[in-house]
């Protein structure tokens, strides 16, 4: 495959898996952002993200880029009978009787934007959505403990890295790799397991 159709499918299933702007100008600059984080990525990290780990992306609405999993019952009312379930042993989506056993329902992981994303430089937009995923691609939740965040922060920031994206980790006021821990109104990248 060559990189104007790698480019497009990517854009396209981002298109699909974004929600909370109709078409405009902002959505186009925000799926462009998105995109080239994606291309920058291996491709097989992106494989994960896109289609194992479920990302949805909601943007931008919060004061904070956060990421969020959930689980769904994506049957719902449609079918008083069956449900979607993931198998604790092969880990994939089964239908399942309501009144049978299953641990958990399908999850999909949220990233919530901030709402001024596409007011930041590019470097520091590119930075955050590439934080956001790394999340999802360590399946991070949030931790109650300050050293813990500290310390899966970290971690996240190492995934960055090797995604290619330190030159953008360098330019933003968020940096846990560095030493430099200044949250900009107590604005921070939360990963919470619902």
């Amino acid at each position: 495959m060559d990189y104007d159709e790698n480019r497009n499918e990517i854009l396209e299933w981002i298109d699909c898996n974004i929600y909370g702007l109709n078409y405009s100008l902002e959505k186009v600059k925000l799926l462009s952002l998105i995109s080239e984080v994606f291309e920058r990525m291996p491709p097989e990290d992106r494989k994960i993200l896109m289609f194992q780990r479920e990302v949805r992306f909601i943007a931008p609405i919060t004061n904070n880029s956060v990421t969020e999993q959930i689980f769904i019952d994506p049957i719902a009312v449609g079918n008083e009978q069956t449900t979607l379930c993931r198998c604790t042993k092969c880990n994939e989506p089964h239908f399942t009787p309501k009144n049978g056993r299953y641990d958990m329902m399908v999850g999909v992981w949220l990233i919530c934007l901030s709402s001024d994303i596409l007011n930041r430089s590019k470097e520091e937009a590119l930075y955050t959505i590439a934080n956001e995923l790394a999340h999802v691609y360590l399946e991070y939740p949030n931790s109650e403990s300050r050293i813990e965040f500290i310390k899966m922060e970290r971690e996240v920031d190492k995934q960055v890295i090797k995604w290619n994206f330190e030159s953008e980790l360098r330019q933003t006021q968020l940096k846990y790799m560095y030493g430099e821990k200044r949250i900009q109104n107590e604005s921070s990248i939360i990963a919470t397991d619902l």
